[in-house]
């Protein structure tokens, strides 16, 4: 009986001293399994709207902690298109409903600041961005 209970100490301690890292790193960071899915969803959401894998030139997810709120999940995804490709169009997950948005701030290298605003210099940015 002794031996059962230094076992179970022994796997708790472990996983401690394992876990509680990981956990902290998931936290501030991310991890790799929620930016494949954020890429997954964020590919499925483009097809749904009528683009195709070929106008895509690539989907990079991410994670940012200060993204992480009430409304929106922290992990976010960064979409290039091909007749685009200087252009960044950043989707994210709205957390109690699970849909995919495009979120409306862009880098503009005119004024050297973020922008909010709709432009149709920007092919790909929806109206109704969140």
């Amino acid at each position: 009986m002794m031996n059962y209970k230094k076992a179970v100490i022994m796997v708790g301690a472990i996983l401690l001293i394992v876990g509680a890292p990981l956990i902290i790193y998931d936290g501030l960071h991310g991890n790799f399994i929620r930016d494949y899915l954020m890429e997954k969803q964020v590919k499925n959401y483009l097809i749904s709207k009528g683009y195709e894998v070929k106008d895509i030139s690539s989907i990079e997810a991410d994670y940012n902690m200060k993204l992480n709120t009430k409304k929106v999940k922290g992990t976010f995804a960064i979409v290039v298109f091909k007749d685009e490709p200087e252009e960044k169009y950043r989707y994210i997950k709205m957390r109690k409903s699970g849909d995919i948005h495009q979120e409306c701030s862009y880098y503009d290298e005119n004024t050297g600041a973020y922008e909010n605003d709709f432009t149709k210099k920007r092919k790909h940015m929806l109206k109704n961005c969140y």
